[in-house]
């Protein structure tokens, strides 16, 4: 009978063959990301299964293997072995099957020729290009609207002008017989971008994988209130009687009239706001914490920390270039992977961890914006589908 450890690895080789072949649900997904986050190194697994010149080599190996007289010396070994060292041959063997098996697995589903002298491979080389003007607005009724493909939008209280790279609202006549204010939400995919300009005239840019709640009219509302998930830079129209409030996920920050980015991504360990023009005030666990033109606030476990900052390397993403100062390379390769959609795997924690000071074009190829990130990097890339895997040169 086979011991769990070994059922176990066969449900892993199960799941990565599903995973590569777009057959996994939901269940099997959350059972893999479990596993690859286990370990560094069943990242890098995945990885070279992924790697169709490794298929091919495995394949080519299996082809040519003599497989009775390979069975023969394994036994002969073992008979000389304690029953623990037989128990690692078989865990060795599972791991085997599992890369082998998903090897052969999808070489069998591949259109390719093969014979004795010459492998001849279709390459499916997956299209990796910057980021677009991309939007999903939700209004209050429920109605959704892929912004990016359409054009005007007539809601209960605002017009929405749209030319598929912003959308501008406008309060309607009659709109202070409105009793309650209605939440609309427009959400930023990974590799996307846009722009929004609310009915105040406030003008917001949403950098890729965000969201923003606003209301459709600000008219019977005493604050502005919208709530934030991803990054953002509020250029605020001015209004004394109304402050303006962007609520993010730990904190809020408050405003009368100003430019300011927003960066409070899920999936970072600190949020930043950092002030262009104007005044701004950062509340959080009942501290208030007022930022001056040319400051950054860092929120991190429950901490509020100002520092002086180059403003436009936290305020100019939403032009031609990234700008980075010393960021490391996680840091940089999490905003790529937004704004190109892309995975990236480490092949080692080392990689992480250097620094980059410079600009990268925005709107360039991912080959050439890596090619500029590893001049002065001591790392290199590979790129395999929509995989970005780095390592150390």
């Amino acid at each position: 009978m086979k011991n769990k450890e070994e059922i176990y690895q066969y449900e892993i080789a199960a799941l990565i063959l599903a995973y590569l072949r777009n057959e996994i649900d939901d269940e099997g997904r959350k059972k893999l990301d479990s596993w690859l986050s286990e370990s560094a190194s069943h990242e890098v697994l995945l990885a070279r299964v992924r790697d169709e010149e490794l298929q091919m080599e495995a394949i080519r190996k299996i082809l040519s293997y003599d497989a009775n007289k390979a069975w023969m010396e394994v036994t002969r070994k073992v008979a000389r072995r304690r029953r623990r060292r037989v128990g690692i041959i078989y865990r060795i063997a599972a791991s085997v099957v599992v890369v082998l098996g998903v090897s052969l697995a999808l070489w069998m589903n591949r259109n390719e020729k093969v014979n004795t002298n010459k492998v001849v491979e279709v390459a499916q080389v997956a299209e990796i290009v910057p980021g677009r003007p991309m939007a999903t607005l939700t209004v209050a009724s429920g109605a959704v609207y892929q912004l990016d493909t359409l054009n005007n939008v007539a809601l209960s209280s605002a017009l929405a002008a749209n030319n598929g790279k912003e959308v501008i609202f406008t309060d309607l006549q009659g709109r202070d017989s409105l009793v309650e204010v209605q939440y609309n939400k427009i959400e930023i995919p990974r590799g996307g971008e846009y722009k929004i300009t609310l009915s105040d005239g406030t003008h917001v840019y949403l950098n890729s994988q965000t969201v923003l709640r606003f209301p459709e009219s600000f008219a019977n509302s005493e604050q502005r209130v919208v709530y934030l998930s991803g990054e953002a830079y509020f250029e605020v129209a001015k209004n004394a009687t109304k402050p303006f409030i962007v609520c993010c996920k730990n904190y809020n920050v408050k405003v009368l009239g100003t430019s300011f980015n927003v960066n409070d991504y899920e999936d970072e360990s600190d949020s930043k706001t950092t002030l262009a023009s104007g005044k701004v005030e950062i509340s959080m666990n009942g501290r208030q914490t007022v930022l001056k033109p040319g400051q950054q606030a860092v929120i991190k476990a429950g901490w509020v920390d100002v520092k002086e900052v180059d403003v436009e390397v936290y305020t100019t993403w939403m032009h031609e270039n990234f700008r980075f100062q010393s960021e490391t390379v996680e840091e940089i390769m999490k905003k790529l992977a937004r704004w190109y959609n892309i995975d990236v795997v480490y092949l080692g924690e080392s990689v992480k961890g250097y620094h980059f000071t410079g600009y990268l074009p925005r709107y360039a190829d991912i080959s050439k914006v890596l090619d500029l990130l590893s001049l002065t990097t001591k790392i290199k890339f590979e790129l395999k589908g929509k995989t970005i895997m780095v390592m150390e040169r």
